[in-house]
């Protein structure tokens, strides 16, 4: 998940905002453009060459590690203070396997590869969200949101938010509510009024929803890399349908906003802008389909090429990326559209996830290792516990943690690499998949640490804690009763 209240937290940095002929800046941006460039050249030399290329493309992939490493180190003084706990925990398990067990290094080395990817992938996602963050297109398409009925609002701002997340993700969330409560203030006597605190909710909603399907999201990046037998496409499909029907769910069991009784169909006002008619609906248009087109040239190189989702991610949004800031005009005169600061600011504001996630595939892999060196590896076998109970487990897992106050990104990624590299994995890929996505969305909706739960609670100038805890409470519980039922079927079925 993009963290944006760290990003802003970033962006009042020297560093974020640095000039590129700033030393530490240039140093982050190419090391930035080292760890991209490296790490998707070394996984095609893996799927497209002979095996006598194999160690140069491992020499490529150990120099995408070490730049993820330096940078990683470089943005710790910057990082949330949790980040950087978990940043000494990682090298203090590191540094205790390689002294205590043997053959430890070899392990280390892939899960380096495997937090490298996912931080070679969160920056071109920042790469994406920096031009889409400036373009007024997004604007225009979730004000276009509001011009439904009062009475489906809700439901065109649940289910609008998850195609807007593809793109924009928590930023969505601000965006629905700064127009929601432009719309309540201007709305005309007598007209339909808007509730935009049941709106922000709504949108907050369908972030979380999003993470269930988007391909291009942290939480799909992390089940495709870790469970080696999960088809992307087909998992896309059934996930997709999945988030359909409990979006649903959710609209009739519990509404976000409850309109006033009368409901007119009248939009709000102001929604269309004077000398610009039908400018919101091309703007929703072209965004789904960048949307579309995104999802199908990612889903088209995995393919054709035998990547994986990430790294076929990482070549085509570093590409939208470009082709956006040079389409659209409102980007195109900005400062930060020049290729050394947008990585800078890219590195900069996707570096606590980025630092998350490098850190957690080590814990796992060192976790893991123990768990074997104590004789308690079968218990991460099917065979020792009846698999349906193991998913439904891994499902109720990172909620429990989220309520611990444990980071949901850290136990959705050690849970992903450790069940996924098992017989679990192994045999039942797609449902594994699925409980754990299901269950990061329900820890996203009830953790006070989110940055999707902090972000809303300031917009409802309530608590984390009280909306995560209370507000919450039933779409989160509502979400795990349903998503057992999805995970059990698909166990059943697939």
């Amino acid at each position: 998940m993009t963290n944006f209240l760290n990003r802003a937290r970033l962006s009042r940095t020297p560093l974020a905002g640095a000039d590129p002929r700033d030393g530490l800046a240039r140093c982050c941006s190419a090391l930035a453009l080292t760890m991209i460039a490296t790490q998707v050249l070394g996984r095609l030399g893996e799927a497209l060459l002979p095996a006598a290329f194999l160690p140069a493309t491992g020499t490529l992939l150990t120099a995408s590690a070490c730049a993820a490493v330096a940078l990683a180190a470089l943005r710790l003084p910057d990082v949330q203070r949790l980040t950087q706990v978990f940043a000494f925990i990682a090298l203090f398990c590191a540094a205790l396997l390689l002294i205590t067990t043997p053959g430890a290094a070899p392990v280390l080395r892939q899960a380096l590869y495997q937090g490298t990817a996912f931080g070679a992938f969160l920056t071109a996602l920042g790469l994406v969200r920096a031009p889409v963050r400036r373009s007024p297109l997004v604007a225009r398409a979730a004000a276009r949101l509001f011009a439904f009925p009062a009475r489906r609002q809700g439901a065109a701002v649940l289910y609008g938010t998850q195609v807007l997340a593809v793109l924009f993700n928590l930023g969505t969330i601000g965006m629905m509510s700064d127009i929601a409560r432009r719309q309540a203030d201007t709305r005309d006597t007598g007209e339909t009024p808007i509730d935009p605190d049941g709106l922000t909710l709504a949108a907050q909603r369908g972030a979380i929803l999003a993470t269930l399907w988007n391909p291009i999201g942290v939480g799909f990046a992390i089940v495709t890399s870790a469970i080696p037998g999960l088809e992307p496409g087909r998992f896309l499909l059934l996930s997709l349908a999945c988030t359909t029907l409990l979006t649903g769910g959710v609209l009739l069991a519990l509404p976000a906003r409850r309109p006033a009784a009368g409901a007119g169909t009248a939009p709000p006002h102001g929604v269309i802008p004077n000398g610009a008619p039908g400018a919101e609906d091309r703007a929703l248009e072209i965004l789904v389909v960048a949307v579309l087109a995104l999802i199908a040239a990612t889903l088209l190189l995995h393919w054709l090429l035998s990547v994986s989702f990430i790294v076929a991610g990482c070549m085509v949004l570093p590409a939208l990326a470009l082709a956006w800031s040079r389409l659209d005009p409102a980007v195109r005169s900005e400062p930060g559209t020049r290729p050394s600061r947008a990585l800078a600011e890219a590195s900069a504001g996707m570096a606590n996830e980025a630092t998350i996630f490098l850190c957690a595939t080590v814990i796992a892999a060192a976790v893991s290792l123990w768990l074997t060196r104590l004789g308690l590896g079968g218990l991460l076998q099917a065979t020792a516990v009846p698999p349906l109970m193991m998913l439904l487990g891994a499902m109720l897992l990172l909620p429990l943690s989220a309520a611990l106050m444990v980071p949901p990104s850290v136990v959705m990624v050690m849970a992903a690499q450790v069940l996924g590299a098992g017989a679990l994995g192994a045999d039942h890929p797609v449902a594994l998949a699925l409980a754990l996505c299901l269950g990061w969305a329900t820890a996203i909706a009830g953790s006070p640490l989110s940055a999707m739960t902090q972000l809303a609670a300031r917009l409802l100038r309530v608590s984390p804690a009280r909306l995560a805890f209370r507000v919450n409470r039933g779409f989160s519980l509502f979400c795990l009763g349903v998503g057992a039922v999805m995970v059990s079927l698909t166990y059943a079925f697939g």
